[in-house]
């Protein structure tokens, strides 16, 4: 999916597939998103919501794999070599560390889906993953809206800006996990 056809086709059909494309693919969809309402083709007042609800429905149905699909996803890890008790630990700190976790999946995007699934299969409650997620959700969508609203029609510079941007949060992400793996669990010492 090139940004151009996603713009191209999002000025075409409007919010009614606003929605759904958000629940695929948020960040790019809300930069996308963005740039139309710059040039008056979308009404931010009415892309905002949606693109929040579109997150939001897009995590849950992330949590809904981890919290459905608890023993399919051991085996699937078993058979590409992932030790089982690994994502068990992970699971773990995901709960131990529900906040925090979340929205380090959330804020960085490249490690989200696996935080996600974790909090489904750690059995958090889903009330308050969905609160976090909001909490987290609100000022992500409303800066990527923003970055896309600023960049108007800058398209080829906002693609390599944009990925310059993924890897960094990639990079903190992943080192975040790394940290948070390391440290013992409560009442455990190094």
């Amino acid at each position: 999916m090139t940004l151009a056809w996603l713009s191209d086709f999002l000025s075409s059909n409007g919010l009614a597939l606003l929605l759904p494309l958000a629940i695929i693919e948020g960040p790019i969809v809300s930069v996308v998103a963005g740039m139309l309402c710059a040039q008056g083709i979308l009404p931010w007042v009415w892309v905002y919501p949606l693109l929040v609800l579109g997150d939001l429905l897009g995590d849950g149905l992330y949590y809904a794999i981890g919290r459905l699909s608890h023993s399919w996803l051991h085996r699937a890890a078993q058979r590409i070599g992932i030790p089982v008790a690994r994502g068990e630990a992970f699971s773990a700190r995901v709960a131990e560390h529900s906040t925090r976790m979340l929205l380090i999946g959330k804020w960085t995007h490249a490690i989200g889906a696996l935080v996600l699934i974790a909090a489904g299969a750690a059995r958090i409650r889903l009330a308050r993953f969905l609160l976090i997620n909001l909490l987290a959700t609100l000022p992500k969508s409303a800066v990527l809206l923003g970055v896309g609203y600023i960049a108007g029609a800058n398209v080829p510079g906002l693609v390599e800006r944009f990925g310059y941007g993924a890897a960094v949060l990639l990079g903190l992400g992943l080192l975040a996990v790394i940290v948070l793996l390391r440290r013992p669990a409560k009442g455990q010492t190094a």
